[in-house]
């Protein structure tokens, strides 16, 4: 059994049978048996465009003669249930992409049935005005307002259930919104009279998608909202790019992208994606958080719909933000490299890690243990020297891409830290200097840890730890407004989102 915000599915054997909840979610209202039976029923017939086959029908689930709920059971039916064929779960997209197992391959062909969807899917009356910039500005405006329960400072409880985003976070995002919604005005309109606005799928993420031996299926189509469903072609792309993008499959993004473009010839469709991929990041993360208030699920269900919520928030700042210079720096297991992961995920950024560098560099792979002690072989002055000298190169790189980047790093002394800081001086680009700390006791246990696991990378134990330490210079150098301390303890999404919430406050300050 698996719960949703909307529906509670039942596997059985080679069906699986979904069941709308009775619930009003303001964007839908299921409290009527009607309401689900026609929702069922839609469902059913949307769906056959892009997963042929795989939904059966309307089965009614009625009580036998002990009085058990049935499907198709006799009598008149007291519920009544979407009849799915059970889809093989090691051929889902979201799956494949965890194990790094989808090819270009894959990506092209789904861009080529996307885009045939697309340019065969219903358009004019009465699907054209879910597209205008009114409809848009109207979707985009109750995101904001049904998320606002969820909006609390860390620590503190929200009014409205489970503490997805932060005040700042949200205020800046929606503004954000806004201003692009006055500029985008006239193109969007422009779309709709060439006919971009089109009866899509409106829930296009990973999870939605699988590579069957068949062939490549799309399902669970939105049934429950037309405005949900119906919008710019870019809006619906958009949803399966911020997907990839959240799972840190960067390139493949950019790739359906290019791939849908060329069998679509919509290149215009490029500089919409941010702002509806910003969209598309909030309508996840407003989902997940009304799943993270849901008590009927379970309770650690609920804290993983939460956090996912805020990674998804963070993604939606990452569009938003303009390109930045992140250093985390921090002695041995103050869980700077975990931090850093998660900020470059939300600003889709490279992680440049010199622990991983400095094998690179010395032809060695990223776990090979050489047994060099502190400031010997690898480890030496003039290596590190060549660490940082390659980070900041590649550095300066991304930023001249208009990219935001990470570099995670000791940054032990001043000296190693000054290049950095005039680079994004000279680039013009905002500074954020995450230093990771955590009490030298829980250091100790972590360095223990790491002895026993053969995938570190890190070679660094106690001794070289206590080393470091003794010879460590906080970054006082750096101002106030451009660093931000963590105590690395809790969860690393939480501890990005206050990092992100520093780059925010860079950003409304530069107005």
């Amino acid at each position: 059994m698996l719960h949703t915000h909307v529906s509670v599915l039942f596997f059985a054997g080679p069906r699986v049978y979904k069941v709308k909840k009775p619930v009003d979610l303001g964007f839908l209202d299921f409290r009527e048996p009607a309401a689900r039976r026609r929702a069922c029923a839609e469902e059913v017939r949307l769906n056959e465009a892009l997963a042929p086959g795989v939904y059966l029908g309307v089965a009614p689930i009625g009580r036998d003669e002990r009085g058990e709920l049935r499907i198709g059971g006799p009598g008149e039916p007291v519920e009544v249930a979407v009849e799915m064929v059970r889809l093989p779960v090691d051929r889902m997209l979201d799956r494949l992409l965890a194990d790094d197992d989808v090819g270009d391959e894959a990506i092209d062909e789904l861009a080529r049935l996307l885009a045939g969807f697309h340019a065969a899917a219903g358009t004019g009356p009465g699907v054209d005005e879910h597209g205008s910039p009114e409809a848009v500005a109207a979707n985009v405006r109750e995101n904001f307002a049904q998320t606002r329960g969820h909006v609390a400072a860390p620590g503190e409880a929200a009014p409205g259930g489970a503490r997805t985003v932060s005040p700042a976070l949200h205020a800046y995002l929606e503004a954000e919104a806004e201003r692009l919604l006055a500029e985008d005005d006239a193109l969007l309109r422009r779309r709709v009279a060439e006919g971009r606005v089109r009866d899509g799928h409106g829930d296009l993420h990973a999870g939605n998608v699988c590579l069957a031996p068949r062939g490549t299926l799309v399902y669970d189509r939105i049934e429950f909202a037309a405005r949900f469903r119906c919008g710019d072609v870019a809006c619906d792309l958009a949803f399966l790019t911020m997907d990839l993008d959240e799972r840190g499959h960067h390139e493949l993004s950019a790739r359906l992208v290019r791939r849908y473009v060329e069998a679509s010839g919509d290149a215009e469709l490029v500089g919409l994606l941010p702002f509806y991929e910003q969209y598309r990041a909030i309508v996840r993360a407003k989902v997940l958080g009304l799943a993270a208030s849901d008590l009927a699920v379970p309770g650690e269900a609920r804290e993983r719909s939460r956090l996912d919520a805020v990674g998804y928030w963070l993604l939606a700042a990452g569009y938003a933000l303009p390109p930045a210079l992140v250093l985390t720096c921090g002695l041995p297991a103050s869980g700077k490299s975990t931090v850093a992961r998660e900020l470059a995920r939300a600003l889709r950024a490279p992680l440049l890690a010199s622990d991983a560098r400095r094998k690179q560099l010395a032809g060695l792979t990223p776990t090979a243990r050489t047994g060099d002690a502190w400031e010997e072989g690898i480890y030496s002055v003039d290596a590190s020297d060549r660490v940082y000298t390659s980070l900041l190169g590649d550095a300066g790189r991304s930023l001249d891409a208009g990219r935001s980047v990470v570099v995670d790093a000791t940054f032990a002394a001043e000296a190693r830290r000054a290049p950095f800081l005039e680079l994004a001086d000279e680039r013009g680009v905002p500074l954020l200097l995450v230093e990771a700390v955590v009490p030298v006791d829980e250091a100790h246990r972590r360095l223990a840890a790491r002895r026993l696991d053969r995938s570190a990378v890190s070679d660094a134990d106690v001794v070289v730890y206590e080393r470091l330490r003794d010879a460590y210079e906080p970054p006082g150098e750096v101002p106030a407004e451009e660093r931000v301390a963590l105590e690395s303890v809790g969860p690393p999404v939480e501890l990005a989102a206050r990092a992100i919430d520093v780059l925010v406050g860079r950003a409304r300050a530069s107005g």
